[in-house]
């Protein structure tokens, strides 16, 4: 009964650490998660969106304006953290560690400063 318990207790142990199936799926596409602290409006939103979309590679994008964090869904085959952290640079907001593109960013309407 011990040997039942313990083996039950191990493979709800180790079925409760795997990744959560929303982060790997099956067709090669991962999720991840960029801070985007600068975003202030729904424009902002836009913006982001609308570039991160652009990229070859990305399937959705999503901006929680509340969260101040962008989800992206792409296929890490085509293009890696780094490019979407850049797109989003390039768009003028900082992306994670990465800085925005000032020149970009003063273009960039008030409410979005």
């Amino acid at each position: 009964m011990f040997n039942k318990s313990l083996l039950f207790l191990t493979i709800f142990i180790l079925v409760g650490c795997q990744k959560p199936e929303s982060d790997k799926q099956s067709d090669g596409v991962v999720t991840t998660s960029i801070e985007v602290k600068t975003v202030k409006c729904e424009m902002c939103v836009d913006n982001i969106t609308k570039a991160l979309e652009a990229v070859e590679g990305v399937t959705k994008a999503n901006v929680d304006l509340k969260k101040k964090v962008a989800s992206v869904q792409y296929l890490p085959s085509k293009l890696a953290l780094a490019v979407l952290e850049h797109t989003i640079a390039e768009a003028g907001y900082d992306a994670n560690e990465t800085k925005r593109n000032e020149e970009v960013y003063r273009t960039l309407p008030k409410c979005c400063q």
